[in-house]
Protein backbone atom coordinates (compact mmCIF):
# COMPACT_ATOMS: atom_id res chain seq x y z
CA UNK A 1 0.00 0.00 0.00
CA UNK A 2 1.49 3.32 -1.09
CA UNK A 3 2.02 6.07 1.46
CA UNK A 4 0.14 9.34 1.33
CA UNK A 5 1.66 12.57 2.65
CA UNK A 6 -1.28 13.17 4.97
CA UNK A 7 -1.09 9.63 6.33
CA UNK A 8 2.14 10.76 7.97
CA UNK A 9 1.41 14.36 8.96
CA UNK A 10 -1.92 16.11 9.50
CA UNK A 11 -2.91 18.38 6.63
CA UNK A 12 -3.51 21.35 8.93
CA UNK A 13 -0.04 20.97 10.51
CA UNK A 14 1.58 20.67 7.09
CA UNK A 15 -0.20 23.80 5.87
CA UNK A 16 0.89 25.65 9.00
CA UNK A 17 4.51 24.57 8.49
CA UNK A 18 4.41 25.57 4.82
CA UNK A 19 2.99 28.97 5.75
CA UNK A 20 5.76 29.47 8.31
CA UNK A 21 8.44 28.67 5.74
CA UNK A 22 6.83 30.93 3.16
CA UNK A 23 6.58 33.83 5.59
CA UNK A 24 10.16 33.31 6.76
CA UNK A 25 11.48 33.48 3.18
CA UNK A 26 9.00 35.98 1.75
CA UNK A 27 8.41 33.60 -1.19
CA UNK A 28 5.29 31.74 -2.35
CA UNK A 29 5.12 28.02 -1.51
CA UNK A 30 2.56 25.39 -2.45
CA UNK A 31 2.50 21.61 -2.04
CA UNK A 32 1.35 19.48 -4.99
CA UNK A 33 1.09 15.74 -5.58
CA UNK A 34 3.31 13.86 -8.09
CA UNK A 35 0.76 14.69 -10.80
CA UNK A 36 0.99 18.42 -10.05
CA UNK A 37 -2.44 18.55 -8.38
CA UNK A 38 -2.60 20.96 -5.40
CA UNK A 39 -2.46 19.43 -1.92
CA UNK A 40 -2.29 22.73 -0.05
CA UNK A 41 -3.24 26.36 -0.41
CA UNK A 42 -0.65 28.71 -1.86
CA UNK A 43 0.86 30.93 0.79
CA UNK A 44 2.11 34.41 -0.15
CA UNK A 45 1.10 33.88 -3.77
CA UNK A 46 2.72 36.59 -5.85
CA UNK A 47 0.51 38.60 -8.19
CA UNK A 48 2.81 37.75 -11.08
CA UNK A 49 1.39 34.29 -11.75
CA UNK A 50 -2.20 35.17 -10.82
CA UNK A 51 -2.34 38.37 -12.86
CA UNK A 52 -0.55 37.02 -15.92
CA UNK A 53 -2.65 33.87 -15.76
CA UNK A 54 -5.83 35.94 -15.94
CA UNK A 55 -4.54 38.46 -18.45
CA UNK A 56 -5.98 36.67 -21.47
CA UNK A 57 -2.76 36.03 -23.37
CA UNK A 58 -2.78 34.98 -27.00
CA UNK A 59 -1.80 31.45 -26.04
CA UNK A 60 -4.28 31.34 -23.15
CA UNK A 61 -1.60 30.00 -20.81
CA UNK A 62 -2.30 28.73 -17.32
CA UNK A 63 1.17 30.00 -16.46
CA UNK A 64 1.59 28.61 -12.97
CA UNK A 65 -0.05 25.25 -13.71
CA UNK A 66 1.95 24.72 -16.90
CA UNK A 67 5.22 25.61 -15.24
CA UNK A 68 4.57 23.28 -12.30
CA UNK A 69 3.80 20.34 -14.60
CA UNK A 70 6.94 20.93 -16.65
CA UNK A 71 9.01 21.31 -13.50
CA UNK A 72 7.82 18.04 -11.95
CA UNK A 73 8.30 16.20 -15.22
CA UNK A 74 11.86 17.49 -15.37
CA UNK A 75 12.61 16.46 -11.76
CA UNK A 76 11.27 12.95 -12.37
CA UNK A 77 13.70 12.55 -15.26
CA UNK A 78 16.66 14.11 -13.47
CA UNK A 79 16.55 15.10 -9.79
CA UNK A 80 19.28 17.69 -10.35
CA UNK A 81 16.86 19.70 -12.55
CA UNK A 82 15.19 21.41 -9.60
CA UNK A 83 13.99 24.62 -11.26
CA UNK A 84 11.94 25.81 -14.23
CA UNK A 85 12.45 29.13 -16.00
CA UNK A 86 9.21 30.89 -16.85
CA UNK A 87 8.47 31.88 -20.44
CA UNK A 88 7.85 35.49 -19.40
CA UNK A 89 11.37 36.24 -18.27
CA UNK A 90 14.11 35.20 -15.86
CA UNK A 91 11.49 34.04 -13.37
CA UNK A 92 12.23 30.74 -11.62
CA UNK A 93 10.08 28.11 -9.93
CA UNK A 94 11.83 25.55 -7.74
CA UNK A 95 10.56 22.04 -7.10
CA UNK A 96 11.51 20.19 -3.93
CA UNK A 97 10.66 16.47 -3.57
CA UNK A 98 8.94 15.51 -0.32
CA UNK A 99 10.00 11.99 0.53
CA UNK A 100 10.63 9.41 3.19
CA UNK A 101 13.16 7.46 1.17
CA UNK A 102 15.12 8.65 -1.84
CA UNK A 103 13.23 8.32 -5.13
CA UNK A 104 9.90 7.74 -3.37
CA UNK A 105 8.30 11.17 -3.74
CA UNK A 106 5.06 11.67 -1.85
CA UNK A 107 4.64 15.22 -3.11
CA UNK A 108 6.54 18.33 -4.17
CA UNK A 109 6.93 21.76 -2.65
CA UNK A 110 6.77 24.42 -5.35
CA UNK A 111 8.77 27.48 -4.30
CA UNK A 112 8.49 30.73 -6.23
CA UNK A 113 8.21 32.57 -8.49
CA UNK A 114 11.45 34.44 -7.81
CA UNK A 115 13.93 36.40 -9.88
CA UNK A 116 17.21 34.49 -9.82
CA UNK A 117 20.12 36.26 -11.38
CA UNK A 118 20.11 39.24 -13.67
CA UNK A 119 16.79 40.59 -14.95
CA UNK A 120 16.16 40.96 -18.67
CA UNK A 121 16.39 44.36 -20.30
CA UNK A 122 13.32 46.55 -20.77
CA UNK A 123 13.46 45.89 -24.53
CA UNK A 124 13.40 42.11 -23.94
CA UNK A 125 10.42 42.38 -21.58
CA UNK A 126 8.56 44.56 -24.07
CA UNK A 127 9.10 41.97 -26.80
CA UNK A 128 7.80 39.16 -24.56
CA UNK A 129 4.77 41.27 -23.63
CA UNK A 130 3.92 42.06 -27.26
CA UNK A 131 4.22 38.40 -28.26
CA UNK A 132 1.59 37.52 -25.63
CA UNK A 133 -0.72 40.51 -26.09
CA UNK A 134 0.10 41.95 -22.64
CA UNK A 135 0.76 45.61 -21.97
CA UNK A 136 4.56 45.96 -21.51
CA UNK A 137 4.28 48.27 -18.49
CA UNK A 138 1.87 45.83 -16.88
CA UNK A 139 4.30 42.91 -17.31
CA UNK A 140 7.27 44.91 -16.01
CA UNK A 141 5.30 46.03 -12.95
CA UNK A 142 4.56 42.41 -12.09
CA UNK A 143 8.19 41.43 -12.66
CA UNK A 144 9.36 44.27 -10.40
CA UNK A 145 7.21 42.92 -7.54
CA UNK A 146 9.02 39.57 -7.50
CA UNK A 147 11.67 38.90 -4.88
CA UNK A 148 15.23 38.82 -6.25
CA UNK A 149 17.51 36.12 -4.87
CA UNK A 150 21.01 35.13 -5.95
CA UNK A 151 21.25 31.78 -7.71
CA UNK A 152 23.60 30.44 -5.01
CA UNK A 153 21.28 31.52 -2.22
CA UNK A 154 18.21 30.03 -3.91
CA UNK A 155 19.96 26.71 -4.53
CA UNK A 156 21.05 26.58 -0.87
CA UNK A 157 17.55 27.54 0.28
CA UNK A 158 15.95 24.81 -1.83
CA UNK A 159 18.41 22.27 -0.44
CA UNK A 160 17.71 23.37 3.14
CA UNK A 161 13.92 23.18 2.61
CA UNK A 162 14.41 19.64 1.29
CA UNK A 163 16.44 18.65 4.35
CA UNK A 164 14.07 20.32 6.81
CA UNK A 165 10.87 18.81 5.39
CA UNK A 166 12.54 15.41 5.27
CA UNK A 167 13.53 15.60 8.95
CA UNK A 168 10.07 16.72 10.05
CA UNK A 169 8.32 14.10 7.93
CA UNK A 170 10.70 11.36 9.11
CA UNK A 171 10.14 12.36 12.75
CA UNK A 172 6.38 12.04 12.34
CA UNK A 173 6.78 8.76 10.45
CA UNK A 174 9.03 7.23 13.13
CA UNK A 175 6.74 8.29 15.96
CA UNK A 176 3.65 6.90 14.21
CA UNK A 177 5.46 3.56 13.79
CA UNK A 178 6.43 3.58 17.49
CA UNK A 179 2.81 4.18 18.44
CA UNK A 180 1.71 1.18 16.39
CA UNK A 181 4.45 -1.02 17.79
CA UNK A 182 4.21 -0.12 21.46
CA UNK A 183 0.74 1.42 21.76
CA UNK A 184 2.28 4.59 23.15
CA UNK A 185 0.00 7.48 24.12
CA UNK A 186 -0.26 10.40 26.49
CA UNK A 187 2.76 11.82 28.35
CA UNK A 188 5.06 8.97 27.26
CA UNK A 189 4.34 9.87 23.63
CA UNK A 190 5.53 13.41 24.36
CA UNK A 191 8.72 12.06 25.96
CA UNK A 192 9.48 9.92 22.88
CA UNK A 193 8.85 12.88 20.56
CA UNK A 194 11.15 15.00 22.71
CA UNK A 195 13.95 12.42 22.65
CA UNK A 196 13.65 11.78 18.91
CA UNK A 197 13.54 15.46 18.10
CA UNK A 198 17.01 15.99 19.61
CA UNK A 199 18.65 14.02 16.80
CA UNK A 200 16.66 15.83 14.14
CA UNK A 201 17.56 19.24 15.59
CA UNK A 202 21.24 18.31 15.29
CA UNK A 203 20.76 17.25 11.67
CA UNK A 204 18.90 20.46 10.90
CA UNK A 205 21.61 22.68 12.42
CA UNK A 206 24.30 20.77 10.53
CA UNK A 207 22.34 21.24 7.30
CA UNK A 208 21.94 24.96 8.09
CA UNK A 209 25.71 25.35 8.46
CA UNK A 210 26.35 23.62 5.14
CA UNK A 211 23.69 25.67 3.34
CA UNK A 212 25.21 28.88 4.72
CA UNK A 213 28.68 27.86 3.54
CA UNK A 214 27.30 26.94 0.12
CA UNK A 215 25.45 30.23 -0.35
CA UNK A 216 28.54 32.28 0.62
CA UNK A 217 31.04 29.96 -1.14
CA UNK A 218 32.96 29.71 2.13
CA UNK A 219 34.95 26.78 3.46
CA UNK A 220 35.14 27.59 7.16
CA UNK A 221 32.42 28.03 9.74
CA UNK A 222 30.85 26.67 12.87
CA UNK A 223 27.72 26.45 14.95
CA UNK A 224 28.25 27.05 18.65
CA UNK A 225 25.56 25.96 21.10
CA UNK A 226 24.78 27.57 24.42
CA UNK A 227 25.29 25.72 27.70
CA UNK A 228 22.77 27.61 29.85
CA UNK A 229 24.22 26.30 33.11
CA UNK A 230 27.71 27.60 32.32
CA UNK A 231 26.50 30.57 30.25
CA UNK A 232 29.05 29.70 27.58
CA UNK A 233 29.21 28.68 23.92
CA UNK A 234 30.94 25.55 22.59
CA UNK A 235 31.38 24.37 18.98
CA UNK A 236 28.92 21.64 18.03
CA UNK A 237 29.40 21.55 14.24
CA UNK A 238 32.23 22.91 12.14
CA UNK A 239 33.82 22.97 8.69
CA UNK A 240 37.38 24.01 7.90
CA UNK A 241 38.50 24.20 11.55
CA UNK A 242 41.13 22.07 13.25
CA UNK A 243 39.94 19.35 15.63
CA UNK A 244 41.81 21.15 18.43
CA UNK A 245 39.87 24.39 17.91
CA UNK A 246 36.59 22.52 17.60
CA UNK A 247 37.21 20.53 20.79
CA UNK A 248 38.66 23.20 23.04
CA UNK A 249 36.91 26.46 22.12
CA UNK A 250 34.72 27.83 24.90
CA UNK A 251 33.35 31.38 24.86
CA UNK A 252 31.44 33.03 27.69
CA UNK A 253 28.36 35.05 26.69
CA UNK A 254 29.53 38.65 26.45
CA UNK A 255 33.17 37.69 25.84
CA UNK A 256 34.87 37.35 22.45
CA UNK A 257 33.08 38.22 19.23
CA UNK A 258 30.70 35.25 19.33
CA UNK A 259 29.94 36.02 22.96
CA UNK A 260 29.08 39.63 22.12
CA UNK A 261 26.71 38.50 19.36
CA UNK A 262 25.11 36.04 21.80
CA UNK A 263 24.74 38.81 24.38
CA UNK A 264 23.33 41.37 21.94
CA UNK A 265 21.33 38.82 19.94
CA UNK A 266 22.06 40.82 16.83
CA UNK A 267 23.90 39.63 13.66
CA UNK A 268 27.33 41.03 12.94
CA UNK A 269 29.13 41.62 9.64
CA UNK A 270 32.91 41.93 9.87
CA UNK A 271 34.85 43.29 6.90
CA UNK A 272 37.34 46.02 6.09
CA UNK A 273 34.84 48.77 6.82
CA UNK A 274 33.90 47.75 10.38
CA UNK A 275 34.05 50.71 12.80
CA UNK A 276 32.82 49.09 16.03
CA UNK A 277 35.77 49.43 18.45
CA UNK A 278 34.45 46.74 20.80
CA UNK A 279 34.58 44.26 17.92
CA UNK A 280 37.84 45.53 16.34
CA UNK A 281 39.67 45.11 19.64
CA UNK A 282 38.58 41.47 19.80
CA UNK A 283 39.79 40.46 16.31
CA UNK A 284 42.58 37.97 16.95
CA UNK A 285 42.71 35.79 13.79
CA UNK A 286 44.36 37.68 10.89
CA UNK A 287 43.72 34.78 8.48
CA UNK A 288 39.99 35.62 8.63
CA UNK A 289 39.36 38.37 6.09
CA UNK A 290 35.62 38.68 6.62
CA UNK A 291 32.99 37.06 8.85
CA UNK A 292 29.29 36.82 9.51
CA UNK A 293 28.18 35.93 13.02
CA UNK A 294 24.48 35.27 13.56
CA UNK A 295 22.57 34.41 16.76
CA UNK A 296 20.40 31.28 16.63
CA UNK A 297 17.10 31.92 18.37
CA UNK A 298 13.73 30.20 18.60
CA UNK A 299 10.83 32.00 20.25
CA UNK A 300 13.23 34.42 22.00
CA UNK A 301 15.27 31.51 23.36
CA UNK A 302 18.99 31.63 22.45
CA UNK A 303 20.26 28.28 21.13
CA UNK A 304 23.70 29.45 20.07
CA UNK A 305 25.62 31.32 17.39
CA UNK A 306 26.65 30.56 13.80
CA UNK A 307 29.99 31.79 12.45
CA UNK A 308 30.78 31.92 8.71
CA UNK A 309 34.35 32.94 7.83
CA UNK A 310 36.08 34.05 4.64
CA UNK A 311 39.74 33.07 4.92
CA UNK A 312 40.60 33.64 1.26
CA UNK A 313 41.61 36.72 -0.64
CA UNK A 314 38.46 36.92 -2.72
CA UNK A 315 35.30 38.96 -2.38
CA UNK A 316 34.49 40.12 1.14
CA UNK A 317 31.10 39.55 2.73
CA UNK A 318 28.69 42.48 2.46
CA UNK A 319 25.14 43.43 3.43
CA UNK A 320 23.74 41.26 0.62
CA UNK A 321 25.63 38.25 2.00
CA UNK A 322 24.30 39.05 5.48
CA UNK A 323 20.73 39.15 4.13
CA UNK A 324 21.20 35.82 2.36
CA UNK A 325 22.33 34.18 5.61
CA UNK A 326 19.45 35.88 7.41
CA UNK A 327 16.99 34.27 4.99
CA UNK A 328 18.39 30.81 5.72
CA UNK A 329 18.27 31.52 9.47
CA UNK A 330 14.62 32.57 9.17
CA UNK A 331 13.81 29.25 7.51
CA UNK A 332 15.72 27.27 10.13
CA UNK A 333 14.03 29.24 12.92
CA UNK A 334 10.60 28.40 11.50
CA UNK A 335 11.59 24.73 11.24
CA UNK A 336 12.97 24.56 14.77
CA UNK A 337 9.61 25.61 16.20
CA UNK A 338 8.33 22.22 14.97
CA UNK A 339 10.66 20.45 17.41
CA UNK A 340 9.60 20.52 21.10
CA UNK A 341 13.20 20.23 22.30
CA UNK A 342 14.15 23.49 20.58
CA UNK A 343 11.04 25.50 21.34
Amino acid sequence: MSLNLFDIVEKEKWQSMQNSFSNALGISIQTVDPNAMPLSDINNMNRFCLDIMNAGTKNNRDCFGECVKQLISSIKKDRSNNYHICYFGDVYLYGIPIEIEENSELAYEIVGPVITGKKKTEAEYRKIAEENDIKPDYLMERIAELKSVSFNNMESTAKLIHEVTHYILQLNYDIKNLRKRFTVSGPLDDVIRDIYSSGYIDELLNALLQASLDTTKSHAGSIMVLDENKNELAIKFSRGLSSEITKNTRVKVGEGISGVVARNRSPLLINDSIQNLEIKNRLKRPNIKSSIIYPLEVKNKLLGVMNINDTGSGKRFNSETLNSIGSLLNLARAALTMFPKAA
